[in-house]
């Protein structure tokens, strides 16, 4: 994925990154950084490499989800509609089409839940799924002490694996979680809404969605 390996050391571009995790972090929301941008970039396009689009569209869907959070920096409340406008100007000022900046931005736009997002391209339908399937103790920032729910969900998970079977064109995540730590009634609750929207977007790409939590299927 040639443009998005030469844009994920963009000094300017790693700046933001950084920058709009430091505005969820004092916010107290778990980790946004390099490593969760980068991890749903790599997911994101490995979805499609799996559902045999082309090496552009994957490096193009990359370079979305490496971008999708880089709104944070003007507040967590409308951060995907920043963040479309900024990953447009971005983008151009560095020789991309307008075309395909267009894409990321509409990709961007419309992948959070709560600025009501819907799949609208098939980068942003795998930016949806990969980056709703970022569960993981790893990202939980607070201290044991000081845990909210989200906080003690996401800590509970201790693996997550995002599957896509081509044949069948079936996603499935399968988590492993610590139940002592949190219910499968809260991981349902806290995550229902982005589950929803994973479904959503694996019908934009042909396919089922389910979630496993220890082998049992509840989503």
């Amino acid at each position: 994925m040639k443009r998005f390996d030469e844009l994920r050391s963009d000094a300017d571009i790693l700046a933001l990154i950084e920058a709009s995790n430091r505005v969820l972090a004092a916010m107290n929301y778990t980790d946004h950084g390099r490593r969760h941008v980068t991890l749903v970039a790599r997911t994101a396009a490995k979805i499609l490499a799996d559902l045999g689009f082309d090496e552009p569209t994957q490096d193009l869907t990359a370079i979305a989800a490496m971008l999708h959070d880089i709104g944070n920096i003007a507040g967590r409340n409308s951060h995907a509609a920043a963040g479309a406008t900024m990953s447009y100007a971005l983008l151009t000022a560095r020789g991309f089409s307008v075309e395909d900046a267009a894409d990321v931005a509409a990709a961007i736009g419309n992948h959070d839940e709560s600025e009501h997002g819907v799949p609208v391209n098939v980068h942003g339908a795998a930016l949806i799924i990969a980056d709703k399937a970022d569960i993981h103790r790893s990202r939980v920032r607070s201290r044991v002490d000081e845990f909210d729910v989200h906080d003690r969900v996401n800590h509970a998970v201790t693996n997550a694996l995002l599957k896509t079977d081509a044949a069948d064109k079936h996603i499935a995540l399968d988590l492993t979680a610590d139940l002592t730590g949190a219910t499968l009634a809260e991981i349902l609750e806290i995550f229902e809404s982005r589950f929803a929207m994973s479904v959503a977007a694996a019908r934009f790409l042909g396919c089922t969605y389910a979630v496993r939590v220890n082998g049992e299927r509840f989503a």
